[in-house]
């Protein structure tokens, strides 16, 4: 029986630490554990990738901070330009009809009747005034960006035959061709100037006085 006993503790089944298959097992198991580590990152990039093909595929784009690729096209510059264009266009004609309304404004001391005309479509590009002379001459004038202009020598009418040359100013034009304006801003400009004469010595003797 005791021989039975020792062959039995003898047996491989029946000790009490690991068997070697189970050691053989573990260290199979422990020698791939590096492997699956290292395979991890990759597994993750590879994920990466493919997300990033697919975003592509649908016409996504990932935002980038590249200076290059932030740079306008050409068509958004050009649009740009454009709209800057429109821009300085209205701002001149938004000038040009309020030359013409200070005009009318500024000659009517020295003619019979100015004013803006109202049949006569004004654009963009022209407005049209209507001046009498001391002369009782009527003018049609146009003024644009080149300058005033007679266009004809009836109220409201543009005839070519009456076009004259540019002028740079209204008063340049009126000296021109009315001899009365040329009197009356004489005169006005010597009532002006006598005037401001008398300021000046009344203010020269209040001066005084006060001393």
């Amino acid at each position: 029986m005791a021989e039975k006993g020792a062959e039995q503790d003898d047996a491989p089944g029946c000790r009490d630490g690991p068997t070697q298959q189970q050691l053989n097992t573990k260290s199979a198991a422990a020698a791939t554990e590096p492997l699956q580590t290292a395979a991890e990152p990759h597994t993750k990039h590879t994920g990466a990738a493919a997300k990033e093909t697919k975003m592509s595929n649908r016409g996504y784009t990932q935002p980038t901070n590249n200076p290059e690729t932030l740079k306008p096209s050409q068509s958004d510059i050009s649009a740009i330009e454009a709209q800057q264009g429109a821009s300085s266009d209205q701002e001149e004609v938004q000038l040009l009809h309020l030359e013409a309304t200070e005009a009318v404004k500024e000659i009517g001391f020295a003619v019979r009747h100015a004013y803006k005309s109202t049949t006569l479509t004004s654009t963009d590009q022209t407005v049209y005034i209507n001046v009498q002379t001391k002369e009782e001459c009527t003018l049609c004038l146009e003024l644009s960006l080149q300058g005033f202009r007679v266009v004809g020598h009836k109220f409201d009418q543009v005839d070519r035959s009456c076009y004259s040359r540019h002028y740079e100013t209204i008063y340049a034009l009126l000296d021109d061709l009315s001899l009365g304006y040329r009197q009356s801003f004489g005169e006005t400009l010597q009532n002006r100037l006598e005037a401001l004469a008398l300021e000046q010595r009344a203010e020269e003797t209040q001066a005084i006085e006060g001393d």
